[in-house]
């Protein structure tokens, strides 16, 4: 079993240091557009367009990482010690094949891959496939998720 305590210290971890990559992005772009050596020589010339673009774009990425901590900050507050079915907030152990899977079902930043006690934990959210079957859910229910024409086939075993 995993430790959810650690999961939650381990996806502060890092949407924290996400939030620190997108600033240092930003900064970075911020500096390409606004340096003297960019400004347009002629109108074939948008190197300094190109790179407010960019800016623009890293202040939006920064944004969402920002939007993302304050979201699971506030769903670690309000969390329940054991829910009985799958919520938000949920850290979901499955079963496939003898082989275990840690999912913790959040409501933004899907994709994103964490370690703790060893073991990595994938957040998803309801809109992904797995998210959407496991709403809901409780121990010992059966999800099956079909991709193309596979289709994986989890027990879920825990739910914290």
């Amino acid at each position: 079993m995993i430790n959810s305590s650690a999961v939650w210290q381990a996806l502060f971890i890092e949407l924290t240091r996400l939030i620190s990559v997108a600033k240092a992005g930003v900064d970075r772009a911020h500096e390409t557009a606004t340096n003297d050596a960019n400004v347009a020589e002629n109108k074939y010339d948008t190197l300094g367009l190109e790179a407010s673009y960019l800016a623009q774009g890293q202040q939006h990425r920064l944004a969402q990482c920002i939007e993302d901590n304050a979201l699971f900050d506030a769903l670690y507050q309000k969390r329940q010690a054991q829910p009985q079915q799958v919520e938000l907030g949920s850290l979901i152990t499955l079963e496939s094949d003898d082989e275990q899977r840690y999912v913790l079902l959040g409501p933004s930043a899907g994709g994103l891959k964490i370690m703790a006690n060893n073991s990595e934990v994938l957040v998803i959210t309801p809109l992904s496939p797995l998210g959407g079957l496991l709403m809901g859910k409780e121990v010992d229910d059966e999800v099956v998720v079909k991709i193309g024409d596979n289709a994986l086939c989890y027990d879920i075993i825990a739910i914290e």
